[in-house]
């Protein structure tokens, strides 16, 4: 689970990056290109904003998803070391 809200994170900072630098050369830009940059800016705040929403909802259920998960995943696993031994 951790490693969903991990690759969030790293699209959000690629995102951010690819956001600066556009942003610094779109003063050259054409009429039209600066209409669809104000589009996309609308929807990189609607990003930003729910993927905020977004850490703060789900934080608390991730420790126990990820620990419901674990056991589960240590439950197969001695499964499987018994089924083997037992072969």
């Amino acid at each position: 689970m951790m490693s969903t809200k991990q690759n969030v994170n790293d699209m959000i900072e690629k995102l951010r990056e690819q956001r600066d630098d556009i942003n610094v050369k779109i003063h050259l830009a054409n009429m039209e290109v600066r209409d669809e940059w104000q589009e996309l800016e609308q929807k990189w705040g609607q990003l930003v904003d729910k993927t905020k929403r977004l850490n703060k909802e789900v934080e608390p259920a991730v420790e126990s998803v990820h620990a419901a998960i674990s056991l589960l995943g240590e439950e197969i696993k001695e499964g499987y070391r018994k089924v083997k031994r037992a072969l």
